[in-house]
């Protein structure tokens, strides 16, 4: 299509010539405008459309998600069944060694495998046999231990630890005052407790607490009243006083076995109640004998029983 100017000169329109500073000026504006143009529709259609590729890999993307949910939902059971495992493990050793099981310090299971999988071959082989060496390291160390522990129970010196309570039935309820300082019944002042009073019945057995022979045998009305010493083949020595009038049922010199009744429970000497007035010395040194009870007691028992020692202020003789 021609462009036409007005000519004042002329006094008419006329025909303008094109030049090619024009068409090229043209032409530029031209291919710009296309650029910019195919620029807007690419990131229209890159944004609110995909190519076949893209949805492949968001297809793709959408599986491994699904399934890394699978594997995490996995992960999460095994980790709940080993946590019942030793859930399970620690009620079992409570139940047969009672007492609390011991913290190994394990790492996690699972970051321990995470590990291992980032091994190659070699460093896998290697990091096996060094697995391997310390686990043997530990068993033989382990059955020399209880090799030693069964040998140790299998002897004499066992059966001469006095381990028992030395009463038939003990109310951990009725527990007097252990060793320390403790305010006497008679004499209202602070002396030295070195024993444990044991509430019992008037006339109830009292016990041997191990192997021994008797060394002493006091009768007398002041004092811890009737008693009587025995003497272990350990070092350890049991003193037992206040017993019933007439009931001690051994003698000096006789041999006495584990558990057997050596007395009976009274309220001789200065006592204030009737109970057995129970030592535990280790040649010179006084014990307490509430650390020899815990073979005997559950562990919340033995927890009561200390409270309830160590809570008395005032001893029974």
């Amino acid at each position: 299509m021609s462009k036409y100017q007005y000519n004042r000169e002329q006094l008419r329109f006329v025909e303008v010539q094109k030049g090619i500073k024009s068409i090229i000026k043209r032409l530029a504006v031209a291919l710009v405008a296309s650029f910019l143009l195919a620029i807007v529709y690419y990131f229209i259609f890159s944004t609110f459309f995909n190519t076949p590729e893209e949805l492949d890999l968001i297809r793709e993307q959408q599986l491994m998600s699904q399934e890394y949910d699978k594997l995490s939902g996995g992960m999460r059971a095994l980790n709940t069944v080993l946590d019942e495992l030793e859930e399970r493990d620690g009620e079992i050793y409570r139940t047969v060694f009672q007492s609390a099981p011991p913290k190994l310090g394990v790492h996690s299971p699972i970051s321990r495998y995470d590990a291992l999988l980032s091994l190659n071959n070699f460093e896998l082989v290697f990091e096996t046999h060094s697995l391997y060496q310390k686990l043997d390291y530990k068993a033989d160390r382990i059955s020399r231990l209880l090799e030693a522990i069964a040998a140790l129970l299998s002897s004499e010196v066992v059966g001469n630890i006095p381990d028992k309570i030395p009463l038939q039935d003990i109310d951990i309820h009725r527990v007097g005052a252990t060793i320390g300082n403790r305010i006497h019944p008679y004499y209202k002042t602070i002396r030295m407790h070195t024993g444990i009073d044991l509430v019992a019945a008037l006339g109830a057995d009292v016990l041997a607490p191990a192997n021994g022979i008797v060394v002493d045998v006091t009768r007398s009305d002041r004092g811890s009243g009737n008693s009587l010493t025995i003497e272990h083949d350990s070092g350890f020595t049991t003193v037992y006083a206040h017993l019933n009038d007439n009931s001690i049922l051994v003698r000096k010199g006789q041999k006495v076995s584990k558990g057997s009744i050596i007395a009976r429970v009274g309220n001789s000497g200065l006592s204030v109640a009737p109970h057995l007035h129970y030592e535990v010395h280790k040649g010179e040194e006084v014990m307490n004998p509430m650390h020899f009870f815990y073979a005997q007691l559950q562990p919340h028992e033995y927890r009561q029983l200390m409270i309830a020692g160590y809570n008395s202020g005032q001893s029974l003789d």
